[in-house]
């Protein structure tokens, strides 16, 4: 785990402990990252948040065909 995320999941159980909110809204999520100064500095869609999902196979298709 990262410093940032770290910090981040501080910030969102202190959010909870003081707001006594077990389940913050994604808006009072977005509140704390302002909070912590993040700001958006990149147009949407010229950075990607995650690595590209790997697909788990199906069985029919992991098992190599029969002759």
């Amino acid at each position: 785990m990262t410093e940032e995320q770290l910090d981040f999941l501080k910030a969102v159980d202190e959010y909870k402990r003081v707001n006594d909110r077990s389940f913050p809204t994604l808006t009072e999520l977005l509140d704390v990252l302002l909070y912590l100064g993040y700001r958006r500095v990149a147009p949407v869609g010229e950075h990607k948040l995650t690595k590209e999902r790997q697909t788990p196979r199906r069985d029919s298709e992991s098992r190599s065909p029969k002759e």
